[in-house]
């Protein structure tokens, strides 16, 4: 039973698993799926929420219908733990909120210049180390970072430093990141992963055995996961794993054909699965289809289990979604 349904016996439950020492010490673990849904020949979205074992009601309201009317037209941007970026348009701006569906808690960032101009933007958030949380703006000229800009809730505003991981360093907006030992990670367009802590001190590449452009970090079982996709060789599914993180050494793991994780008339289309998330705790890897199931491949047993099917309609923009509930603002918005 999870944490979430415990709160529901009582007040007395409630109060003990609202207790921050225990929230940060009570470890959870991947719940679900945030989706986007869209009917054939439409273009109007609604927000869905799937369960990560495909069955029952949804665990948080995934309308976030907590949040104030000028803000329900937003997108979700990135998922940290609990805790979710979302981007929405108020008027001629752009603008960026985050929120706790599981305590119902928002605040909206103060605006900042890379707002306006060319950025990715990402979420850290580690409830066990800190109550506090982050966004990272990678600033951009054309495709190449040149910055980055961070925000924090602890003081409320904005840092930036210029780029120390060199040239022509390309991150794409799509491309996953990853809050693990106090740094952010990103893959880029080249044979790298680059890191920066959280306070813009520390930079650092970390050498990858290929180009990391079609790739996918992770993090499961406390170490860092690069997975890729190689469509040009049959759909060769490749799971690396960085042993030990000083150094820059990733260690083949497990190697998939595209024949096991594809049924046979699946086989001709070179894109028809892509990679959505890694399990944080277990050897599952979670797939989208291309009409919008969502698969988990067991590395293990090498099963292919479907999890959700969205039907008549096209579900896309998967969002893995770990819950949390700590108490991460004093005051309700």
């Amino acid at each position: 039973m999870s944490l979430c349904r415990f709160k529901c016996l009582s007040k007395s439950w409630l109060a003990l698993c609202s207790d921050p020492a225990l929230c940060r010490k009570a470890h959870q673990t991947l719940s679900g799926f945030f989706y986007n849904r869209v009917t054939s020949g439409q273009t109007l979205r609604s927000r869905h929420f799937t369960n990560v074992s495909g069955r029952g009601r949804p665990m948080v309201d995934p309308s976030l219908s907590f949040l104030p009317s000028s803000c329900r037209n937003i997108q979700i941007i990135d998922a940290s733990n609990g805790l979710l970026l979302c981007g929405y348009a108020k008027k001629y701006e752009y603008e960026y909120l985050v929120c706790n569906p599981a305590t119902l808690k928002w605040i909206v960032l103060p605006e900042t210049d890379a707002m306006q101009g060319m950025h990715t933007a990402s979420l850290c958030f580690e409830p066990a180390e800190s109550s506090h949380f982050r966004v990272f703006l990678l600033v951009k000229d054309k495709l190449e970072v040149t910055g980055v800009q961070v925000y924090s809730s602890k003081t409320g505003a904005w840092t930036y430093r210029q780029s120390e991981w060199g040239d022509n360093c390309i991150i794409h907006d799509a491309a996953k990141s990853v809050f693990f030992n106090g740094i952010m990670h990103f893959t880029t367009s080249g044979s790298s992963v680059v890191v920066v802590d959280m306070e813009l001190n520390r930079w650092r590449k970390i050498p990858t055995p290929y180009s990391t452009n079609s790739s996918f970090i992770g993090l499961s079982q406390g170490r860092l996961y690069l997975l890729r996709c190689d469509y040009n060789n049959d759909y060769h599914l490749s799971v690396w794993v960085l042993e030990e993180y000083g150094g820059e050494e990733w260690i083949l793991k497990h190697s998939v054909i595209k024949s096991e994780l594809c049924e046979p008339s699946q086989l001709k289309s070179p894109r028809s699965l892509a990679l959505t998330a890694v399990h944080p705790e277990w050897n599952l890897i979670f797939f989208t289809k291309e009409h919008g199931d969502i698969v988990s491949y067991d590395l293990d047993s090498r099963i292919m289990q479907t999890i959700f099917s969205p039907g008549p309609y096209k579900a896309y923009t998967y969002q893995p979604y770990i819950p949390c509930f700590l108490e991460w603002l004093s005051d309700g918005q």
